[in-house]
């Protein structure tokens, strides 16, 4: 079947979701001529409703991703699928990586170095927080930057009745810092804290692609083209320089959109996958690796779920997906007892409806019948929850494959995700699901349990380096074999800290960006 030919355009961006369409904005802005191709269909802010079932469209509704390993379970529930990407159904916590994460193979011999340190990245979370709009106070655990700019969110009851447990642990519990407009903002309304946070938010109040960038992009002049799958990214007989990128559209037909620039901007693993399809003869093993390190150093991080009854009223189902506060107090120390290693933090006071992922009905999955109605109707208005984030080393056997035996809708073979746990990372886990029982039980909860152990959020894969035997791409994501070639996004990270990664990601996005428009004439012919 012949490809469908498209004009040419100066810049290609795969994927619209938060790193995609903040690209896409700033280069729009900077006046080149950009591209970008979703996915996924097209999606309004009338797409979320505040229903746990409804907002499974945004998540599972794109490709498979098969898992393997000890520490799986969120490679399809995090992607995004249309317009907006996960950036749609997001839970907005803004956290800045700390000095020592870039560092921890030099400071610590384990895991990896980022080429690159905070100070480097500080103006650009700067930028970032701005950019979105975050909402928070001063956090002396925290790493320095400038004062966001809107107040913090005021505790929820739930933070209430747990704060005096952090108080006997001796341990610092501060509003939460999100992305979440506690005033209105840049425009925006400010948030009704309804607690629909995991099903998108319709108001705007906080920060989607759909309010927030493509507004932006479209005024540039940025064109978005949707239910344009990415097959693969073609590159010139030479293999040097990539041309363009082939799409399969909803008829399933072939497209090229021949580009000068290409960036891929999708979710981590599919990052890794679009470069190991666009295998050629001159990259028999997929762009960018030459090394053989392109899928490798995949990381999540390890959570664990504390739970508990309280005699005061909580409110459960009102607040923020994400969390209503915070504790960072000994984030610095990775090494708390011998054998145990990384940092954790703990995100607290999340909001629970009765159903679905962070619901109260599953934070007790073993009750059912009449037993399950009278803790349901205990919980709807007592119960309590947090969140412990812990670090995952990057190791090489955590792994992006392709497996040729399964293919995907569109032909295409599967990714396959190894994530095990290394041990000193499970070790540090049981210490913190061990502090978060003591900080229950030290509030006065009447009954308190720990959830299983599961992983949150996808990194690495395509990670950076300044060695190009041993990465994949330099620090603003330019593919060290293909200089026109970019990756955005969290599949960059060499480490993942313990904290959610999208601020990082953020300030990454805006960093290139801002050195493909300063390197303008030697990226464009």
């Amino acid at each position: 079947m012949t490809k469908i030919s498209h004009d040419k355009v100066e810049v290609v961006v795969i994927g619209s979701g938060i790193a995609g369409s903040t690209m896409a904005a700033e280069l729009g802005e900077a006046g080149f001529t950009v591209l970008v191709l979703e996915a996924g269909p097209e999606r309004q802010l009338s797409d979320m409703i505040s229903s746990q079932i409804w907002s499974r469209r945004l998540r599972w509704a794109g490709p498979e991703v098969r898992e393997s390993g000890d520490l799986v379970g969120a490679a399809n529930f995090a992607m995004g699928w249309g317009t907006g990407g996960a950036g749609l159904h997001w839970y907005a916590n803004w956290y800045r990586l700390h000095p020592d994460d870039f560092h921890v193979k030099s400071l610590y011999g384990r895991s990896l170095d980022w080429p690159i340190g905070y100070d480097d990245l500080r103006p650009w979370y700067d930028r970032a927080q701005s950019y979105f709009g975050v909402s928070g106070d001063e956090d002396t655990n925290a790493p320095p930057g400038e004062p966001y700019p809107m107040p913090a969110i005021p505790l929820s009851k739930q933070s209430q009745a747990i704060k005096p447990g952090f108080d006997a642990e001796g341990l610092k519990l501060t509003t939460n810092t999100l992305a979440v407009n506690s005033v209105p903002y840049d425009g925006r309304t400010s948030c009704l804290l309804d607690g629909w946070c995991d099903a998108g938010c319709p108001i705007g109040a906080l920060a989607n692609p759909l309010v927030l960038q493509w507004p932006r992009a479209r005024k540039a002049g940025v064109e978005l083209r949707h239910n344009a799958y990415a097959e693969r990214v073609e590159t010139d007989p030479s293999g040097s320089k990539a041309t363009g990128v082939v799409y399969l559209d909803e008829q399933g037909r072939e497209n090229l959109q021949p580009a000068d620039i290409v960036i891929s901007a999708c979710h981590t693993i599919w990052n890794a996958r679009l470069l190991m399809l666009s295998a050629n003869d001159k990259h028999p093993n997929g762009l960018g690796n030459g090394n053989e390190t392109l899928g490798r150093h995949f990381t999540s991080h390890a959570l664990t779920t504390i739970h508990g009854l309280f005699t005061q009223e909580t409110e459960p189902h009102l607040g923020v997906s994400g969390a209503n506060t915070l504790c960072l107090e000994g984030y610095e120390d990775k090494q708390p007892a011998k054998g145990a290693f990384g940092s954790r933090a703990w995100l607290v006071g999340q909001a629970a409806k009765p159903n679905d992922l962070l619901g109260t009905a599953l934070a007790k999955p073993e009750l059912y019948g009449e037993t399950l109605d009278a803790y349901l109707r205990q919980a709807s208005l007592h119960y309590g929850n947090m969140t412990v984030l812990c670090e995952e080393d990057s190791i090489p056997e955590n792994r992006v494959t392709l497996d040729p035996s399964k293919k995907d809708r569109y032909g295409l073979p599967q990714a396959h995700v190894q994530n095990s746990l290394p041990q000193a990372n499970a070790s540090r886990l049981d210490l913190a699901r061990t502090e978060g029982l003591r900080i229950f039980n030290a509030a006065g909860a009447t009954d308190a349990w720990a959830g299983q152990r599961n992983p949150m959020h996808m990194m690495g894969g395509t990670i950076m380096g300044d060695d190009a035997s041993a990465s994949v791409t330099n620090s603003y994501g330019q593919v060290h074999e293909i200089d026109n070639l970019f990756v955005a996004g969290a599949s960059l990270f060499p480490t993942p800290g313990a904290i959610n990664p999208t601020a990082t990601l953020a300030a990454l996005v805006f960093r290139t960006a801002d050195y493909i428009r300063t390197h303008r004439s030697e990226l464009l012919p």
